[in-house]
């Protein structure tokens, strides 16, 4: 019949007619984000199997009517190492919604890929969980570094703006002595261009032997955060007896004509506080200097956030949430239990939240 729906596997010749297809179906901005993105992260990307990116195409007779791009990423899940699978961009024509197509071609997560992640709002969470996927609510760290940008942005005064923003500085800058000396007694501060082998050994220190976490080691960061062609990242690191203890990859850009910044991936061991402490000013610092006025981040490890509460961040409330959800395999009963949120390490970087901006 013509008006059944095939499932395609995507093949390297189908390339112009997605974009066309995504040029159709998202505004400007977010189809060229998606463009930029594409040969990073499906067709280049380093997790590949061996018959190429996972990107499945529906077509009704020749018309491309929808499509489902995810990508592979390198999972610990207490003691087992895996791939999971990214849920990454989507998209239905209008004209074919609601007819579950999905369900009708019967599109199956690989059991290769035990394990299924991604990121919804509210809306596209109920209809996840249609299918199986387990949403858990990941609520934001907030901290103002600059109030006078909100202040003149609510109150069209520029005068009250730039008072908020003198206040700032002055609460910031009483604090340096102490950072100073507390960063002398932690390690030295470096900065770096990308990661080698010594954060592999981090990473074999530092990562939680009883939760799920994406493998962050040197291939994956690399291609996470010195590959992406769209955005440029600053690495900040602390070394202690010549090893690596720990790392943060922040963000800044603007949006709404207001400068932002993001903590977007970091790893300590889970007893060095004072790590991850030393990270977070060395970041805020250079946010200062870039004139961003808040900065943002996503913590579900309990000593992360712990440390970032004291450092002044507070949990900031949202009309629709960000949901972290996660689909695990039936066949796999030894992991059903990274259902719950509670059994996983996740950072803004986690996933393609943070690659939507």
């Amino acid at each position: 019949m013509l008006d059944q729906p095939v499932l395609h596997r995507y093949q390297p010749t189908d390339r112009e007619e997605v974009f066309d297809f995504i040029r159709a179906m998202f505004p400007a901005d977010v189809s060229a984000r998606i463009i930029a993105q594409w040969g990073w992260k499906y067709d280049a990307n380093p997790f590949n199997p061996p018959d190429g990116p996972i990107i499945h195409l529906v077509r009704v007779g020749s018309k491309l009517v929808s499509q489902i791009a995810t990508f592979r990423v390198p999972l610990w899940a207490a003691g087992t190492k895996c791939m999971a699978e990214n849920r990454g961009d989507q998209v239905v024509h209008p004209d074919y919604r609601r007819q579950k197509l999905w369900q009708r071609v019967n599109l199956k997560q690989s059991v290769e890929t035990p394990i299924a992640l991604g990121w919804s709002g509210d809306i596209s969470t109920r209809a996840a969980m249609v299918g199986g996927w387990v949403p858990g609510p990941v609520s934001k760290l907030w901290r103002v570094l600059d109030p006078g940008p909100f202040i003149e942005r609510f109150t069209h005064s520029r005068l009250l703006g730039s008072l908020g923003a003198g206040a700032g500085a002055a609460s910031w800058g009483a604090g340096a002595p102490l950072r100073r000396r507390r960063d002398r007694q932690v390690g030295a501060r470096i900065r770096l261009d990308s990661f080698d082998e010594s954060v592999d050994a981090l990473w074999e220190r530092a990562r939680r032997a009883d939760k799920a976490m994406l493998v962050r080691d040197h291939r994956y960061l690399n291609w996470r955060y010195c590959q992406r062609p769209d955005a440029r990242y600053s690495l900040f690191g602390i070394k202690r007896n010549s090893e690596l203890a720990g790392f943060l990859v922040a963000r800044a850009t603007t949006r709404d004509g207001i400068k932002w910044g993001y903590l977007v991936d970091f790893l300590t061991a889970e007893d060095s506080t004072d790590v991850l402490s030393a990270l977070l000013d060395d970041a805020l610092d250079e946010f200062r200097r870039l004139g961003v006025a808040a900065v943002s981040c996503f913590a579900t490890d309990p000593a992360s956030r712990r440390t970032l509460l004291r450092r002044g961040f507070f949990p900031f409330p949202q009309r629709d949430p960000s949901h972290f959800v996660r689909r695990i395999h039936r066949g796999r009963p030894d992991l059903q239990k990274f259902a719950t949120l509670g059994e996983w390490y996740v950072t803004m970087g986690d996933g393609d939240y943070e690659m939507t901006f």
